[in-house]
C-alpha cells in the first residue's frame, strides 16, 4: 500500500540563486522553498524585485520527493 500523499503533497518549490563567475564555473545556492506553487512565485518576484546584483539570477525548480512504501504490496 502506498502513502496517503497526493502528488501536491510531496512537491517542493526550491528558490535557487545563480552567481555567474567569469573564468569559472556558475554557483548554485537554495535561497528559500515553499510546497505552495503561488507563494514560490510571489517569492520568486520578490527576490528578482530586490536584486541589484547583475551577475545574480533566480529561478524557481520544481521538486518531487519520492513516494515511499509504508507496507509490502502482495
Amino acid at each position: 500500500m502506498l502513502n496517503k500523499k497526493t502528488k501536491e503533497d510531496t512537491m517542493t518549490y526550491l528558490i535557487l540563486r545563480e552567481t555567474h563567475y567569469e573564468g569559472i564555473d556558475n554557483s548554485y545556492d537554495i535561497e528559500d522553498f515553499t510546497n505552495d506553487h503561488d507563494k514560490a512565485v510571489e517569492k520568486l518576484q520578490g527576490y528578482k524585485l530586490i536584486n541589484d546584483n547583475k551577475d545574480r539570477t533566480y529561478t524557481i525548480i520544481k521538486y518531487e520527493s519520492p513516494l515511499l512504501l509504508t507496507e509490502e504490496v502482495a
